[in-house]
Parts: structure tokens; C-alpha cells; sequence
């Protein structure tokens, strides 16, 4: 009789053990050290200033409104992300930041020039003269036209 054939076993499919790789990069990023929080510097402040006021005086020639999306689009990055820096490194939010400097820039015309309210508030990048008046008011105490007659 002949003897029957024998096949060796059939291997069953090894599985590679994908599981302990992924445990072991999980683990590895669990165990890694947290990054520390980024730590900005007066330069930083300063660098952020120049490019405020380079915005803004684009913004004074062209008697546009200034705003924090498009300030972010001149610096060529994110309104999200500039949003999200500009208070770390200013210790304000972008927006009263900008203000603040449209503001000095306007209480320097009524003191120097004999401009309309309306005029500088269109030469310093408000828009309107509504928001030009609320901001004033907000950061001086007292209207722009009682502000040039204090300063007189």
C-alpha cells in the first residue's frame, strides 16, 4: 500500500506583533517631556510694533479701516494664529492694541492740526466717526473736540 503523503503543516498567518510597536510609540509619546510655554521677549514686542505701525500708516494713506484679519494678511500669516500670538507677546488683545495706537495717533492731529473730528477720524484708520468717538471716549475720558479744547 502506498504510504500516504504527508504535508508538512500548514503555517497559520503570523501575525506581526503591530500591536507592541504601537504601544511602544504610544508609551514613547505619553513619556515625553511636556514643551515648555514659549517665552517672548522685548524684541518680540518691539518686531510687533514696527509691523503695527507699517500697517497702520498704510492704512492712514489709503483712509482705510484697520483691522486685525487684515493686519494678519499683511504679515502673511493667520488671523487665527495672530489672534491666538499677539496677546502673549502684547499682554492685550490685538484689536485694543491697535486701537490704542489709532488712538494716540488721533489725539496727536487734534492737538496739532486744525482737522475736522471727521477728518481724523477717516486719517487715523477708524472707519467711522461713531467708532472713532466710542474708542476716544473709552481710552481719553472726554470727547475728541473737549479734548482739543483741554489741550489748547
Amino acid at each position: 500500500m502506498p504510504e500516504p503523503v504527508v504535508h508538512p503543516p500548514q503555517a497559520a498567518h503570523v501575525a506581526r506583533p503591530i500591536f507592541r510597536a504601537v504601544a511602544a510609540v504610544s508609551s514613547h509619546t505619553m513619556s515625553a517631556k511636556k514643551k515648555k510655554p514659549r517665552i517672548f521677549t522685548f524684541p518680540h514686542r518691539q518686531r510687533l510694533d514696527r509691523a503695527a505701525d507699517h500697517y497702520l500708516r498704510a492704512c492712514y494713506r489709503k483712509k482705510t479701516a484697520a483691522r486685525t484679519s487684515e493686519f494678519a494678511t499683511f504679515l502673511g500669516v493667520l488671523p487665527q494664529y495672530l489672534s491666538w500670538i499677539a496677546p502673549k507677546i502684547l499682554g492685550k488683545p490685538l484689536r485694543v492694541f491697535l486701537r490704542e495706537k489709532q488712538v494716540a495717533y488721533a489725539a496727536q492731529l487734534l492737538k496739532t492740526t486744525p482737522l475736522t473730528v471727521e477728518e481724523i477720524a477717516l486719517r487715523t484708520g477708524f472707519g467711522t466717526a461713531g467708532t472713532f468717538y466710542r474708542w476716544f471716549v473709552a481710552i481719553h475720558g472726554v470727547p475728541p473736540a473737549a479734548f482739543r479744547e483741554l489741550k489748547k
